[in-house]
């Protein structure tokens, strides 16, 4: 492979990693939403004055409450992990590459085929460019997936805790009696 062919090659890399750094953080939208989700019903479920506090059903309630709660945890940690903390590489402005360019034409041009040379350096310049944050930017990308992907598996772990522990939440719930008027039975005036 000529080093054409491998120029071509690293811009098409750079440019596909620039559309993935788009496409992973797009993916962000789903454990974020999951996580409003959990932590809205693990919520309910402790504002809730049914909740059960002893006895078989409350050692679930809040064994299966705290395992959701640390899952949730767990979740946004590497959620955090995906969002924040990546570095991501561009390429200079356009101004600055063509500065660069003829910095380099009036470095060589006093020199026997300083166009050539000044040519050569420059495509050096972004070859190694393209080379270089192709490279940096699909380690970036290769995190970021990794770590929503463990966020999900985290968070799909604290949603199933979550439902797991409504089940002793709602078995739990004492039985109200609401009577209503139209079910209620008249009563007649007592005489005195």
């Amino acid at each position: 492979m000529n080093k054409q062919d491998r120029f071509e090659l690293y811009e098409k890399l750079y440019f596909h990693e620039l559309e993935r750094i788009e496409k992973v953080s797009a993916r962000l939208s789903l454990p974020f939403t999951v996580m409003l989700a959990v932590i809205a019903f693990l919520a309910f479920m402790l504002n809730s004055e049914s909740k059960p506090n002893g006895g078989l059903f409350g050692s679930a309630f809040w064994t299966l409450f705290f395992l959701s709660a640390f899952c949730l945890c767990v979740g946004a940690w590497f959620f955090r992990l995906a969002w924040f903390g990546h570095s991501d590489k561009l390429l200079p402005i356009a101004r600055t590459i063509e500065d660069y360019y003829r910095k380099l034409q009036d470095t060589y041009k006093g020199y026997e085929d300083g166009e050539k040379l000044a040519n050569d350096y420059f495509d050096e310049f972004v070859f190694d460019y393209y080379a270089q944050f192709a490279s940096e930017n699909a380690i970036n990308n290769d995190r970021r997936s990794f770590n929503i992907y463990r966020s999900i598996v985290a968070l799909m772990l604290a949603v199933f805790l979550a439902f797991s522990a409504a089940i002793p939440f709602y078995l739990n719930a004492p039985e109200v009696n609401y009577n209503d008027e139209a079910s209620a039975t008249p009563t007649s005036p007592q005489a005195t």
